[in-house]
């Protein structure tokens, strides 16, 4: 019943997804990535329930289908992280899966009762064969697991030069998944209890596919345009931690500001903040910042660095407390609460408020209002 329960559920939340509107690519993605996963439950339903003597085929495939769970994995954080298309290369990260297929040929080419035998023979003849699966399927997982991990790691550490406010932007629906499928991982490595895995896929499937359908793709507006720091794969940044911003950055050499440029820029970027106040917009982005002064958002970031030596978000919300300092001074905002001043300010938390409040007077709020 449990194994049912998972089946049904896991094309049940595949066709919420599809159907879902304003559904983005990594809803798709999680669509076939659940499909995927119910089928592979079906062959192994088959399997236990003896039911694979009439479709032995269509059970051993679903058995190659785990290798295909750290691409899904990988491509699935990949999109909910960056507003980059996939393009087709990505196909290659399922390579693995269509070389095992292809080991397997003679099994699927053979007769209807070879096909029986060899599954009674639990795959003798296949020895080699089902090693090499076996490994993909090990490689596959941790390597994805790992790379997913770090690449979710390095974008959170980054995420900040792009946004003015960031608790909204909750990727620890991501850290969990990592953490969840890391887990099944650990299941198949450590037991060869079948049942227990799948057990554990199966609360999976209902863990991704609720939480799953309620994701909000993150970089779903129109106009946004991914700065230079922002990867494109994962890779690159693992190749190169020197994509966590610097001032020294060789890009930002070979960015083509001058002294004159950068000195423009700035003095254009204060006189905005302190007329225009375009931070009290609490979903200010840095490319929105941007094109209010008319310049690339690469070019801004490396102005708002090398002059002020902080980040976009810091800048932001700096601005953001000074604001609130100067209308708590104002007796004509005493009527006001203190978190009502403060949403004014464009903070859209309280936590929000109170960490960067810390942050940049030492003091909490309620502290600082204690003092003479």
């Amino acid at each position: 019943m449990l194994y049912l329960a998972g089946i049904f559920l896991a094309f049940f939340f595949t066709f919420l997804l599809i159907t879902k509107r304003n559904k983005s690519t990594a809803d798709i993605i999680l669509a076939c990535w659940l499909s995927i996963i119910g089928i592979n439950l079906i062959s192994h339903y088959l399997l236990i329930t003896g039911q694979y003597l009439h479709y032995p085929s269509f059970t051993f495939s679903g058995f190659l289908l785990p290798i295909t769970y750290g691409p899904f994995l990988y491509l699935y954080v990949r999109k909910q992280t960056s507003p980059r298309p996939l393009t087709l290369k990505q196909l290659f990260h399922f390579l693995p899966f269509i070389v095992c297929n292809f080991l397997f040929w003679s099994f699927y080419t053979a007769s209807y009762e070879e096909r029986v035998e060899i599954f009674k023979h639990e795959g003798r003849e296949f020895q080699i064969q089902m090693f090499i699966r076996l490994y993909l399927i090990y490689i596959s997982g941790i390597s994805y697991a790992i790379l997913s991990f770090r690449y979710l790691y390095l974008y959170r550490k980054n995420i900040v030069k792009q946004f003015s406010n960031t608790d909204k932007i909750n990727f620890n629906w991501l850290l969990y998944l990592i953490l969840w499928i890391s887990i099944i991982w650990v299941l198949v490595i450590l037991t060869d209890q079948v049942n227990i895995i799948y057990g554990a896929v199966t609360i999976f499937i209902i863990w991704l596919g609720y939480f799953g359908i309620k994701q909000v793709h993150i970089f779903n507006q129109s106009n946004f345009v991914p700065i230079g720091y922002f990867p494109a794969s994962p890779e690159s940044f693992i190749k190169d931690e020197s994509n966590i911003l610097d001032i020294n950055d060789k890009k930002y050499q070979k960015s083509g500001l001058t002294e004159d440029n950068i000195e423009d820029i700035h003095s254009r970027l204060i006189q905005l903040l302190d007329t225009e106040k375009p931070f009290v917009n609490p979903n200010l982005t840095l490319n929105e910042l941007a094109k209010m002064l008319d310049v690339h958002p690469n070019s801004l970031s490396q102005v708002i660095n090398s002059k002020g030596e902080k980040n976009f978000y810091e800048l932001i919300n700096e601005k953001r407390i000074s604001e609130y300092l100067d209308k708590i001074s104002d007796p004509e905002n005493k009527q006001y609460t203190l978190l009502a001043i403060a949403f004014e300010c464009g903070f859209n938390s309280k936590t929000s408020f109170n960490r960067n409040f810390k942050k940049y007077t030492g003091l909490t709020p309620s502290e600082y209002q204690k003092l003479p």
